[in-house]
């Protein structure tokens, strides 16, 4: 019998658990996709926390958001597929499991250039990093700041915007310095004292600043931008009150982000680097090494 990871409850890692479940059948106009692997995002241990809002589960609850996998089964007559497709997609019902069921048009093909567990990392963040790329306004030769820009969206909006003619000055620890620069940016240490430290490397400011972490950067940020730009934060719901722009995701156009991402990813205008692979009943220690916050890339779970 198939496997899923659940959680009956919010918690720790350990309300994770390994649960035999049916093989789904899809409903009328939806296809099922035989997962491959499943890109891990702290959007997955925030809500497993219950820390996004929601109610707790009333009954086993599959983890996960971002899948690839290969198309096995429809619902009847679905346009646009005929079985076999590789694809890439989120799930509303969890991904971590080894089959999911959902609307095909939700779905992207993944080109031949790329493999599924490299597209598992895609969704969140490749939508994310083209989101605030498009709200930060930056063009050819402008400057941008960006916080966390290791991370798995970090990573992808930096280079995403040095393709397009962008200087990048991307905070980071010590540690993963040298990768920030090897995509291309100028990197500085994250901490007390960062704001001096950017100013040494973007002696006028910056023309937008990209807030990824949520780690209280808001205002030393809006002190370092020019008149006219802006300031984007994807992690801190107070950026609004502070004079800064917040952006959750909820916005229209996850598809069209999602095509965009793919297509950078296929082109190699973006590497996606997968720092770890966990197998699916090691999803637990998965979303426990997301949680510490100090992740350079995408980790992905590969599926049997």
């Amino acid at each position: 019998m198939p496997i899923a990871i659940t959680y009956d409850r919010f918690g720790d890692p350990d309300v994770l658990t390994v649960t035999e479940v049916p093989v789904p059948e899809p409903e009328p106009g939806q296809v099922r996709v035989k997962v491959a692997a499943t890109g891990v995002n702290p959007a997955d241990w925030k809500l497993r926390r219950g820390l996004l809002g929601g109610e707790p589960p009333t009954e086993p609850r599959i983890t996960g958001i971002d899948f690839a996998g290969t198309i096995d089964a429809f619902g009847g007559q679905v346009d646009g597929f005929t079985g076999g497709e590789r694809v890439v997609g989120q799930s509303p019902t969890g991904a971590a499991a080894e089959y999911v069921t959902i609307d095909p048009g939700a779905l992207v093909v993944v080109p031949d250039q790329v493999d599924l567990i490299t597209a598992a990392a895609i969704p969140v963040a490749g939508e994310a990093a083209i989101r605030a790329l498009r709200l930060s306004g930056v063009q050819r030769g402008d400057t941008l700041l960006v916080h966390a820009a290791t991370g798995g969206v970090g990573s992808f909006l930096t280079q995403l915007a040095v393709a397009d003619g962008v200087t990048v000055v991307g905070t980071t620890s010590d540690a993963n310095a040298d990768f920030l620069r090897s995509l291309g940016a100028t990197a500085v240490a994250y901490g007390e004292g960062w704001e001096e430290r950017v100013r040494e490397v973007a002696i006028t400011g910056v023309d937008a600043v990209v807030d990824v972490a949520g780690t209280g950067v808001i205002d030393g940020s809006l002190g370092l931008v020019k008149p006219g730009g802006r300031v984007v934060s994807l992690a801190d719901a107070g950026a609004t009150a502070a004079g800064a722009v917040y952006s959750d995701g909820s916005e229209a156009g996850f598809e069209r982000a999602l095509v965009e991402a793919v297509a950078a990813v296929a082109t190699g205008t973006v590497e996606v680097p997968v720092i770890k692979t966990f197998p699916l009943v090691g999803t637990a220690e998965a979303q426990r090494f997301s949680e510490t916050g100090h992740v350079r890339g995408k980790i992905v779970i590969t599926v049997p």
